[in-house]
């Protein structure tokens, strides 16, 4: 075993060069891979399933590239695939909440409700003290229900919202069991990664048959 003392610095500062190379090489894949996988079909992502594809997909890469780049593949590698996988799921979660949050608001501009609303309350009051003071209270009314519809977009365009829509297909549930799903994910697919990256750097070498020893002359 080679001593750790006797490593030269070129050669250790030549291997911090690459490993340097092979992460910000890796960090661009990374963010490649998950606006692709952002902008794939929905029929595409099932749950649990995309997350495990994405963390397969982004472990053989990453020791792919780490092999073809001479970086040795230990510990250090394994935890910065990790890392990377943990920010792509990040970067397509990110991504998808920026969709859905545009999606929601293009539904709110085309609902003439709020609209409806604002030319009610831009009218003049009325001078009789009677019917003004039925206009305070029409007024107040429309006010709630304004500030009410606000509460309501802003719940929708949150990212627990976009979370909660994710599994609605399977199951309506409010949080934390939406979040704790994608965290479920998350690990799947940072597990997924590491076998991908285990199977890329240590493959199976094909197993040869025992030769047939020479029959003994009789």
């Amino acid at each position: 075993m080679t001593d750790p003392s006797l490593v030269s610095p070129a050669a250790t500062i030549s291997s911090k060069s690459s490993f340097f190379q092979w992460f910000c090489i890796g960090l661009v894949l990374i963010t490649a891979l998950s606006i692709l996988a952002v902008h794939l079909p929905e029929r595409l992502k099932l749950l649990l399933v995309f997350a495990v594809v994405y963390g397969l997909i982004a472990g053989g890469l990453l020791t792919s590239l780490a092999v073809k780049l001479d970086v040795p593949v230990k510990r250090s590698l394994l935890v910065s695939i990790l890392c990377l996988t943990v920010f792509g799921q990040s970067l397509v979660l990110y991504l998808s909440h920026q969709r859905y949050k545009e999606a929601t608001l293009q539904q709110f501009k085309l609902d003439k409700t709020s609209l409806m609303l604002n030319r009610m309350m831009q009218g003049e009051p009325p001078s009789d003290p009677e019917s003004r003071k039925q206009y305070d209270q029409v007024l107040k009314q429309f006010e709630a229900a304004k500030q009410e519809r606000q509460d309501k977009e802003q719940q929708l365009l949150a990212v627990s919202s976009y979370l909660q829509h994710r599994i609605s297909s399977v199951a309506r549930v409010e949080a934390p069991w939406p979040q704790l799903f994608w965290t479920i994910e998350l690990v799947l697919s940072c597990l997924a990664a590491i076998w991908a990256s285990i199977q890329v750097s240590h493959p199976v070498s094909s197993v040869s048959l025992p030769e047939e020893s020479p029959q003994e002359e009789s």
